[in-house]
């Protein structure tokens, strides 16, 4: 790890932002959409998670910048545990208020840095931010745009996530690192498969969160995206992913948080298994739908779903 150099003084407000990074396709384009910044108060910490492509090939030509950390670990935790890979990069930092997790293939607005600051200054009591972000291609398409308006909450975050309505991402968000660790950090589940989602609901739920529209973070959509990636393993884990992700919003929704319907959460996930139909079988359906305990309006509902779907193609 290079030393932080002496000529970057650490505020009470500094942010760190955070590539947690593995794959060389997009990299350079991510470090310089971040170090490119109008606003220039951050330290960027760069980790490569062993690895096997040289990575170092491409950040040792930002070294010299003064707000660079890079470093390098010996063990490949991302493909066990995206999650602890990302809270093993956040206890590598140092003790910069504010967090934010991007990607090693994602891409920031110029005016991202400024804009959080502008923020920060306004709502001095804000726990999480949140840009508005569009989904890109490989190439750079955008496929979808998300915009977010305040009030910011739980419900309004889970009305419009469990709905189709919008779509969400990590990179969309800086957060303060005391309310990161009240909540006990990144939720566990497999593929990290809605991880960011629960993150958000917990966040929103215990801070205050405040939605900013003045730039936008582009998530780019590609084979090497856990979303991605179509098998029937995969396809099984994201599924087992998405039941404790609606067991926690059913407890964290109870009392303040009413969404309509009522049981949106278990149509949410009975979508998410008509979405991984191709790479699950019958057998595979039937058994998320018997984990969800939904009771039989949640079997209603799959088997309209399946009807509707076997009159263009068979089961």
């Amino acid at each position: 790890m290079n030393p932080q150099p002496a000529t970057f003084q650490m505020k009470e407000d500094t942010l760190a932002i955070l590539i947690p990074a593995y794959k060389p396709d997009f990299l350079r384009e991510a470090i310089e959409s971040i170090l490119g910044q109008s606003n220039q108060h951050f330290i960027l910490y760069i980790f490569d998670d062993a690895s096997p492509h040289e990575l170092n090939e491409i950040v040792r030509d930002y070294l010299n910048t003064p707000n660079v950390i890079y470093h390098r670990f010996n063990e490949n935790l991302g493909q066990n545990s995206l999650t602890k890979q990302w809270q093993r990069c956040i206890e590598f930092t140092k003790s910069e208020p504010w967090i934010w997790l991007f990607s090693d293939d994602d891409l920031m607005g110029e005016h991202c840095v400024e804009f959080f600051y502008s923020a920060l200054k306004k709502y001095t009591d804000a726990d999480i931010f949140r840009f508005k972000s569009q989904k890109i291609s490989v190439s750079g398409e955008i496929l979808k745009e998300n915009e977010f308006h305040n009030p910011l909450t739980a419900q309004t975050f889970l009305q419009k996530k469990l709905s189709y309505d919008e779509e969400s991402y990590m990179v969309e968000s800086p957060f303060r690192r005391s309310l990161f660790y009240e909540i006990g950090g990144f939720p566990e589940l497999p593929l990290a498969w809605a991880a960011d989602d629960l993150f958000y609901v917990k966040m929103y739920n215990r801070g205050k969160a405040i939605a900013i529209s003045d730039e936008v973070v582009k998530w780019r959509y590609s084979n090497e995206n856990v979303s991605g990636k179509k098998s029937r393993e995969s396809a099984g884990k994201k599924m087992e992913a998405s039941l404790i992700f609606v067991n926690e919003i059913r407890k964290e929704s109870k009392g303040s948080c009413r969404l309509i319907p009522e049981n949106l959460p278990d149509l949410w996930y009975i979508r998410q298994i008509r979405s991984l139909t191709n790479q699950l079988s019958l057998f595979d359906e039937f058994r998320a739908l018997y984990n969800l305990r939904g009771g039989l309006e949640s079997w209603i509902h799959y088997l309209a779903m399946k009807w509707q779907r076997v009159r263009f193609r068979p089961w």
